[in-house]
């Protein structure tokens, strides 16, 4: 198949020598229509930038197949109620069971730290599972917006979508794992568990293959639950790339509209009544592109709403938390590594979404100003009456909130930092290292 792929260009000209010299007598339409590139004429699919994250809702039972659903509601309930139901519970039990007075202060705070993370991405995983229905309500959309993706410079911002949209949930993968495996390895070297989880079956001080049982006990739900968080926390981002990328398009759309040299599929110049007619489709179009964005927009925003506003609430504590272990109650580098692990985590869950939701507002800006730049002037009246309207339709603000209380962007980011920095301050006013006597 690949073979013939490469011969049909050459095959097409010789075969066909009325295109050769149609080429000769005008050059300018050959090259406008790329009609020797094969690759031009595949047609280009959004979705296809959500497989490894629509592969994650159903390895976490939470995406049903068409078939087999009856199996598959059977590995749903094992899934949830060992890593949904029964990891936070047993962070919870663990903490409250600590009842040894010779139990470092540094371990118990990592243990609560991660037990808040863990219930948050608990109320997370459940609330995607009722929400998850109105994300997949979006795929009419993506089919219309990509079928309107003709040049070349439009296919490839799919196509670099489609790339990027599958490694952004391996990034948030590695980076989760990451804190995961390093807080095993540390706890192991210790001689301790990784989380002190309730495990009311097995005694890890008994013997060794007890405590290397007790570990896998803790860490398979864990790396699932870590894989969880992967799932919530990278769909806004990448659905927020959808956005991104199917406006940056229209952005290509409306920098080319009126253009003078552009011709018909025959290289044939559009004059009078039928230029005039030709513009004003194109601008119909172009709104109706963006009509298909905002209702885009309309689904998805609610969504990352609720998500995002449960973990912003998380990240401010979490933050707060963790600085605190690491620069007042971490005892050894082991510990000091894994929390700073633990950090970047908390950080990379929010702060990509506050990143491309920036972008997403800053390229909406640009609308309003590419379609005044665009060749208006001498356009009919009709044409110009239509501008008007699609300029102010294009001023509609496209923002991300938190439970519609504060907006997402890179200074939302900033905020949460600083808070997270001010209890750190105060709590160190309080004289805690004294108090415990770890100087």
């Amino acid at each position: 198949m690949a073979e013939e792929i490469l011969v049909l260009p050459q095959q097409i000209r010789e075969e066909n020598p009325e295109n050769e010299a149609a080429t000769k007598k005008n050059p300018k339409a050959a090259g406008h229509k790329n009609q020797w590139d094969v690759n031009q004429e595949e047609p280009v699919q959004t979705r296809l930038g959500l497989r490894y994250l629509y592969n994650g809702f159903r390895f976490l039972g939470i995406y049903f197949p068409q078939r087999g659903r009856a199996l598959y509601l059977l590995w749903s309930i094992v899934v949830n109620l060992y890593v949904t139901i029964y990891l936070p519970t047993g962070f919870i039990m663990g903490i409250i069971h600590v009842t040894d007075e010779n139990v470092e202060i540094g371990n118990l705070l990592t243990s609560l730290q991660v037990a808040i993370n863990v219930v948050g991405c608990s109320i997370k995983i459940i609330l995607m599972y009722f929400l998850l229905p109105q994300l997949l309500k979006c795929e009419p959309i993506f089919e219309r917006l990509d079928k309107r993706c003709t040049s070349p410079e439009e296919k490839e911002l799919i196509r670099r979508f489609n790339h990027d949209g599958n490694r952004l949930v391996v990034l948030f993968a590695i980076a989760y794992w990451s804190y995961s495996s390093s807080t095993c390895i540390s706890a192991v070297i210790f001689g301790r568990l990784p989380y002190n989880t309730y495990n009311p079956f097995i005694d890890p001080h008994a013997s060794r293959g007890n405590f290397i049982l007790a570990v896998l006990m803790e860490m398979v739900p864990m790396d699932i639950a870590c894989f969880q968080q992967v799932v919530d926390d990278s769909y806004a981002v990448i659905y927020t790339q959808i956005l991104r990328t199917h406006l940056q398009a229209l952005l290509i759309r409306l920098q080319h509209l009126n253009n003078e040299d552009d011709d018909d599929e025959n290289g044939e110049h559009y004059r009078g009544l039928a230029a005039e007619e030709r513009n004003f489709e194109k601008l119909k179009q172009c709104i109706i592109d963006h009509k298909n964005i905002i209702e885009l927009y309309n689904r998805v925003a609610p969504v990352i709403s609720i998500t995002i506003f449960v973990q912003f609430t998380i990240t401010a504590s979490l933050l707060g938390s963790t600085l605190i272990n690491i620069l007042i109650f971490a005892t050894n580098t082991a510990s000091m590594v894994a929390s700073c692990f633990y950090v970047l985590a908390v950080v990379v869950e929010v702060f990509p979404l506050c990143y491309y939701a920036q972008c997403l507002m800053d390229e909406n800006n640009r609308l309003s100003e590419v379609i005044f730049h665009s060749n208006w002037i001498y356009q009919s009246k009709r044409y110009r009456k239509m501008l008007i309207f699609f300029m102010q339709r294009s001023q509609k603000v496209i923002e991300f909130s938190a439970g519609k209380l504060f907006p997402i962007t890179l200074s939302s980011f900033l905020s949460i930092a600083k808070f997270s920095f001010s209890l750190y301050t105060l709590i160190k006013e309080m004289d805690l290292k004294e108090r415990y006597g770890l100087n």
